[in-house]
């Protein structure tokens, strides 16, 4: 089974999702580790056209720098706070990431407008930035951005979508790190 199966987001937020899940802190695993690897997951999710340019190692790094900038306010969805500063410095650094990544907006047959990426982008990594902004905005205009996050368990970050009613979510799966942290504070209260 895949993992993001578990609590999977709706719509274009899924491929956020499944983004910010190629690294598994649990299992050790970077689908990102190298530029062939970043390669093979663009184009498996239809983020790097064919004949596009190769990915480059600036590219990856860009990449991680987003993706983990992304896991950062996922952590924030979760718990509600942040140090202020911290924020902030989280906010710039996907800003500059987004200046790339240039959007327009589109109307669908629907008449709904829709943000779609600049041809001008580009087929690489711009591009793949581009398409998974539209998905953020369009999730967070449907509410649906903030139930986003990143498991609460720090040995953890996967990320899950909260389809709780009061979006009281902390956990990927209960079974694995809610069950951890409830043994860990169970043995913390019998030795303290």
């Amino acid at each position: 089974m895949d993992p993001n199966d578990l609590k999977p987001a709706p719509g274009p937020l899924r491929l956020v999702q499944e983004f910010v899940n190629t690294r598994s802190n649990l299992r050790g695993i970077d689908l990102l580790e190298d530029v062939e690897g970043t390669a093979r997951w663009l184009a498996g999710h239809g983020l790097l056209a064919d004949g596009a340019a190769e990915v480059s190692e600036t590219d990856r790094e860009a990449l991680i720098s987003f993706r983990e900038g992304l896991r950062k306010i996922l952590e924030i969805h979760n718990s509600g706070t942040g140090a202020r500063g911290e924020n902030a410095a989280i906010s710039t650094e996907l800003d500059d990431l987004a200046r790339t990544a240039l959007l327009r907006v589109a109307f669908d047959p629907s008449g709904e407008p829709r943000l779609h990426p600049v041809e001008e982008t580009g087929k690489g990594v711009e591009k793949a930035i581009a398409l998974m902004l539209a998905a953020v905005l369009r999730s967070s205009a449907e509410g649906a951005w903030g139930r986003l996050k990143a498991c609460r368990n720090e040995a953890c970050g996967w990320a899950f979508y909260d389809n709780s009613k009061n979006r009281s979510g902390t956990w990927c799966d209960m079974q694995t790190c809610g069950a951890r942290h409830k043994m860990r504070v169970y043995r913390e209260r019998k030795s303290g």
